[in-house]
């Protein structure tokens, strides 16, 4: 006898039961409501903004537009500069 998988028959219901009785909420927005979500709009894309300034190089490196430096080519240069 094959056992049934019963998780997509309960996620089925589940999402039946999501939208089928869904209730209006009567709810109040007033205007600081907004304002606070667009402080977190700008807060969010000032944030992704940060981010990838920080992490730029390591991208470009990672899509191949950029060759990371070697270590070998940075000691010999500093060594050749003063002992000549």
């Amino acid at each position: 006898m094959k056992s049934i998988n019963y998780v997509p028959v309960f996620l089925f219901f589940t999402i039946c039961e999501f939208f089928l009785f869904v209730k209006p909420a009567f709810a109040y927005l007033d205007p600081g409501t907004g304002s606070a979500i667009l402080q977190g709009v700008i807060a969010a894309i000032a944030a992704v903004g940060i981010a990838g300034k920080l992490y730029w190089h390591r991208i470009l490196r990672l899509l191949g537009l950029k060759k990371g430096k070697s270590s070998t080519t940075s000691t010999t240069d500093m060594n050749s500069g003063g002992d000549e």
